[in-house]
């Protein structure tokens, strides 16, 4: 059997979710190679010309993609497409299992074949990499140290606190005197373009995405809880622990838990805070008296100190954690709010742009060049990367 049409047969058993184990292994492998990428993107759209209604049709399952297959398979379903179509639907929801593999689940809709008048532009001659592993300690003294900076093992002790900094690029604060009454002050910042990981001396773990602040006491421990403050947006996992319950202080809202896991987005230049629960309980403080208390997969959404719960896939929530960008009929500028955090850049908006709204996944670890080509597929906005700007007309 030619190459071809072994191809065009995996093709088939995939989108008709009747492959053996040994198939897909083979599927991925040749997806993951790149030298069927035009065959590739052939087979998806006559897939979705031939059912462009069924949607159960148009789940994928990818287990153990890899970075080269997410991008060779968003790439075939950017072909660009007419002015009506606002956005072929890509849904990839990112999910760290036992073994750390991903789990992508892609679903793409293309109605319209025919391609829109090509437009003259230049290809961008600058281009900015994606962030990294990067934060600022502040130690109570008013000490700053630079952890991207700083070797390995132990960086500071205060109040009965070793403070160390990992192999794996992680803060550790280890309790080495629990007499001491002395509380001082930590604060755990990341510029633009950073992210970075902190354990915390109950064990309990934080994640902070780009341009985010925790502050929290040394020993954590402030009149029997345990409290931190959160500017930004972080991913929570909190030891258990009934007798000193978890405090999460933002700008209009103070969460309570015992042991759970949560994400909390609660950025200055955004109109909400939203709190995501994936595991466990919390109850939601704000205002003077109002109360909620979020069930696992549900998320609040406080604007104003109105709060709304819905049902959310978390793990869209927390695909930034897993080095993901996802996008649920999401705004442009809402988009680009993430972008300017995540790569370090100032957005520019030139003249009058349509009302876009983008569904679609793409890997945090790719250059700039690659997430503006995304943005511009449908050819409804350009966008110019100038420096560590990006201004974006029509």
């Amino acid at each position: 059997m030619l190459m071809q049409d072994r191809f065009k047969y995996l093709f088939d058993q995939f989108t008709n979710k009747q492959a053996t184990d040994e198939e897909l292994a083979e599927f991925y492998q040749l997806v993951d190679q790149g030298k069927h990428d035009d065959l590739l993107q052939e087979l998806m759209q006559d897939f979705y010309h031939q059912h462009p209604n069924n949607e159960s049709t148009g789940d994928f399952y990818l287990p153990g993609a890899d970075k080269r297959m997410l991008e060779n398979i968003f790439q075939a379903a950017a072909n660009p497409a007419p002015k009506k179509l606002s956005v072929k639907y890509i849904r990839i929801a990112a999910a760290v299992a036992a073994i750390a593999l991903i789990l992508i689940v892609c679903r793409i809709y293309l109605i319209h074949p025919t391609p829109p008048q090509a437009k003259s532009e230049q290809p961008a001659k600058q281009d900015i990499a994606p962030g990294n592993m990067g934060a600022t300690l502040t130690l109570a003294n008013g000490k700053t140290i630079r952890l991207g900076d700083t070797q390995n093992g132990e960086i500071a002790k205060e109040a009965g606190i070793v403070v160390r900094k990992t192999a794996d690029g992680q803060l550790e604060y280890d309790l080495q005197n629990s007499n001491t009454n002395e509380h001082t002050l930590n604060t755990l910042s990341t510029s633009r373009g950073e992210t970075y990981a902190v354990i915390l001396p109950d064990h309990s773990k934080v994640w902070l995405n780009a341009a985010s602040k925790l502050t929290y006491s040394s020993q954590l421990l402030e009149n029997g809880l345990r409290k931190v403050k959160l500017d930004g947006e972080a991913y929570f996992e909190i030891t258990k622990d009934a007798a000193h319950p978890f405090i999460v202080e933002t700008r209009e809202q103070t969460l309570k838990v015992l042991g759970t896991n949560f994400n909390i987005n609660s950025y200055a230049d955004e109109a909400k805070t939203s709190t995501t629960l994936l595991e466990g309980s919390v109850a939601i403080q704000y205002g003077t008296e109002n109360n909620v208390i979020l069930k696992p997969n549900e998320q609040a959404i406080l604007i104003n100190q109105k709060i709304t719960v819905k049902n959310v896939d978390v793990t869209d929530v927390t695909a930034w954690k897993n080095g993901l960008f996802v996008f649920n009929n999401e705004s442009l500028e809402s988009i680009m709010r993430k972008v300017s955090r995540w790569y370090n850049v100032e957005i520019v908006y030139q003249g009058n742009l349509p009302a876009l709204q983008f569904t679609g996944a793409l890997s945090r670890s790719k250059n700039l060049s690659t997430l503006v080509g995304i943005l511009e597929a449908p050819g409804d906005i350009h966008c110019k990367i100038d420096g560590r700007k990006i201004i974006i007309s029509k």
